[in-house]
């Protein structure tokens, strides 16, 4: 029988800081990280996780969409 709770870490995806609360470590990314050090922290993970292939063609417009009535 277990007496304590499990606690889930949040670690700081841009230093070593750590947080059981995620509104903690929201906190802490809005005060001790510039915005645009977490979007550019952002942008290399999601380049890192995104199969982009050269030779994938772009998704093209539906140049024939109806327009939204009114």
């Amino acid at each position: 029988m277990m007496t304590g709770s499990i606690t889930e870490s949040h670690g700081c995806p841009l230093c070593t800081e750590s947080y059981d609360d995620r509104m903690d470590l929201r906190v802490h990314l809005e005060v001790e990280h510039r915005k645009s050090e977490v979007v550019a922290y952002l942008m290399e993970f999601d380049a890192a996780v995104t199969d982009v292939s050269a030779d994938r063609e772009p998704p093209t417009v539906d140049e024939e969409r109806s327009a939204p009535s009114a």
